[in-house]
């Protein structure tokens, strides 16, 4: 395969791998800054994400109650013929036709429903951007604020940078849904009890 051909096909992966050797470029040349103590403890995780599970939930809420009265007539129109065709009785003649309409009717309520899945995630991206902002986010949970505002610590910039990249994160989680942060929540408790087992089978007491 040509390399264009590939480069086309990949270009997602490619421009994220750039910018992610951007990124590092960028923070060796200029910014080198120490890393920050994150604080996590098994038996508080669940109760610090508690909140941004709740406010994902929230937002799903909120999405549908502003999404589905602009949406659910023309789905239901949609279903229903497409209904309509699939209960037509079988009749040689006319099971062609049958076959090309129930086609056409079935690539319309698709291409419906994806339309509304986008125009509920921007929806839901916005609210939870806007949530995030607000003070809802998932690292600043974990790490002392009154430490990274300490200049002996941290560097301005590396606080205010912490701040961007906290929102950003945070309205990725909460426009997932509560579901993401409780897969979220089961994934990490999990390598934790499958480490602690691990460490228990090698060292016996």
């Amino acid at each position: 395969m040509p390399l264009t051909s590939i480069v086309k096909k990949n270009w997602p992966l490619f421009l994220a791998g750039a910018l992610a050797l951007v990124g590092v470029i960028v923070f060796r040349a200029w910014l080198n800054w120490d890393a920050l103590g994150l604080t996590v403890r098994l038996q508080d995780l669940s109760g610090l994400l508690a909140p941004l599970a709740f406010a994902a939930a929230a937002i799903e809420r909120a999405v549908e109650i502003l999404v589905s009265p602009w949406r659910d007539a023309e789905a239901s129109k949609l279903e229903r013929v497409v209904a309509t065709i699939k209960a037509k009785p079988a009749e040689l003649v006319a099971n062609a036709q049958n076959a090309a309409d129930l086609k056409t009717a079935s690539d319309k309520l698709d291409q419906y429903r994806g339309d509304t899945q986008r125009y509920a995630f921007a929806v839901s991206l916005t609210l939870s951007v806007l949530v995030s902002m607000a003070g809802v986010r998932a690292l600043g949970n974990f790490v002392d604020a009154n430490k990274l505002k300490d200049p002996v610590f941290t560097h301005g910039a590396q606080y205010l940078f912490f701040l961007c990249v906290d929102v950003a994160l945070s309205a990725a989680l909460l426009a997932g849904g509560a579901d993401g942060i409780h897969s979220l929540v089961n994934a990490v408790t999990s390598f934790f009890d499958a480490s602690a087992d691990k460490s228990s089978k090698a060292n016996p007491a």
